[in-house]
């Protein structure tokens, strides 16, 4: 049998990556990863302070998005927290929490559809302007908050130092890249994704498609009257270009005219995705295996939790975790990034590899005379390559289901929010799923 490399569970990342701490300054970002830490953040969550002051930069947000995005906790358990904080009596105030949550699911409902299409437009862009008037080049002033905009260059230093962002500073960033500089999404996107401890190709790529227009009817804008509503005079009392020169300094209308040719497609151009592929997806979780007596468990990045379904279900056989140095390297993963992933996988009874995932969990099965691989879900489409791979070395793979945060009754629309949330709402509180309610009929 092969041997295995040593574990290096305990090896600090700045020794595993140097290149990376080296170029990256900020090597902890905001939130501590691991299952102790979510917890202590979910046990302040307050869903119905949460509905009234959201949107707010000082209002009340729960912060539990890393550990969502790395399976630390998972969608249902946060749900079912913020229900039993409210009376049973009164689900509804805890409405606007719970369908928050609901944007996770459907974005990544989506990404587990479509793949590495995540990454493209799904539509045209609705601003007049061609794909081909945005440029791909990332400008260092953004990207170093340099850009003499007193809020701008706050919030790329917030993202860089602390690996966050409010909702609202995300959609307006990414509105000043796409629209004011007129750079690619995908761009901005990818520079998200280095730094948010909780970026992933779902929830964050589909969001700057919303921003951008990519995905939504019109395009996303603000101005400096939305700025001062949501964050005070915190960035305008120090800009230079307060008093003159402020880009955001307009109504929207002005705006709008001054940022786009119009509200429609430039001629000749279109999307990577029919919606038709979205109109009907599944939504039933894997099926629960029955477990065998020669499994390992691998543990994966979406997936980083002592709750681990097939940690549970195998607490006695071997597992591993494999840093993915190729993703790693794609992404440019920040060192605050690799901090938190490290701080979760310590908490695990995981042996740590690093290189090719799907040779070193091959590796590590024939180490241990294991014919089975038990893991979890993952809507990536680097995942169904690595299960792939590991089937081709004749190991049957178990994909362990986690608890589903919603169920339907029919497969899922995923065109829009909406027609999904229309499906999905009733067991999201906890109520049997229903129908979908049936829109009156105009009265003419």
């Amino acid at each position: 049998m092969p041997s295995l490399p040593p574990d290096l569970r305990d090896v600090p990342p700045a020794q595993l990556f140097p290149e990376v701490f080296a170029r990256d300054p900020h090597h902890h970002g905001f939130a501590r990863g691991g299952r102790t830490a979510a917890l202590e953040a979910l046990a302040r969550l307050d869903p119905v302070q949460y509905g009234r002051d959201r949107s707010s930069l000082d209002g009340h947000v729960s912060r539990v998005s890393p550990y969502l995005r790395h399976g630390v906790l998972t969608l249902a358990e946060v749900r079912d927290a913020a229900l039993s904080r409210v009376p049973a009596s009164a689900p509804s105030r805890a409405w606007k929490y719970v369908n928050e949550l609901s944007w996770h699911d459907y974005f990544t409902r989506v990404y587990a559809e479509v793949g590495d299409l995540v990454w493209q437009d799904f539509q045209p862009y609705k601003t007049g302007w061609p794909a081909s008037a945005y440029t791909h080049d990332f400008p260092e002033d953004i990207a170093q908050g340099r850009t003499g905009l007193a809020c701008v260059d706050a919030w790329s230093r917030e993202l860089r130092e602390t690996g966050y962002l409010h909702n609202h500073v995300r959609m307006w960033l990414a509105a000043y890249v796409v629209h004011h500089r007129r750079i690619w999404w995908q761009g901005g996107a990818s520079w998200f994704i280095t730094h948010l401890l909780d970026g992933d190709p779902a929830n964050n790529n589909l969001n700057w498609q919303w921003v951008a227009s990519t995905w939504r009817a019109f395009p996303y804008i603000w101005n400096r009257g939305t700025l001062q509503k949501y964050a005070g005079e915190r960035y305008c009392a120090a800009c230079p270009l307060a008093q003159g020169g402020c880009p955001f300094e307009d109504t929207y209308a002005a705006l709008s005219d001054r940022l786009f040719r119009g509200k429609a497609p430039a001629p000749g151009e279109t999307g990577r995705v029919n919606p038709a592929r979205l109109k009907a997806v599944p939504w039933e979780p894997p099926p629960t295996p029955t477990t065998a007596p020669d499994a390992v468990v691998w543990v994966h990045g979406d997936r980083l939790s002592p709750t681990h379904e097939a940690l549970t279900a195998y607490p006695d056989r071997p597992a591993v975790f494999v840093w993915d140095d190729d993703l790693l390297r794609h992404w440019a993963v920040s060192a605050k990034r690799q901090t938190f992933i490290h701080e979760c996988v310590q908490e695990l009874p995981a042996h740590v590899l690093r290189g090719d995932v799907a040779a070193e969990v091959i590796r590590f099965a024939r180490a241990h005379g294991a014919g089975t691989v038990a893991t979890t879900p993952s809507p990536s489409p680097r995942f169904r390559t690595i299960v792939a791979a590991l089937q081709s070395e004749g190991l049957t793979v178990q994909v362990w289901p986690e608890p589903a945060f919603a169920a339907s009754l029919s497969p899922l629309d995923l065109r829009v929010h909406a027609n999904y949330w229309q499906q999905v709402s009733a067991s999201a509180f906890g109520r049997p799923p229903a129908l979908p309610k049936k829109r009156a009929a105009r009265q003419t």
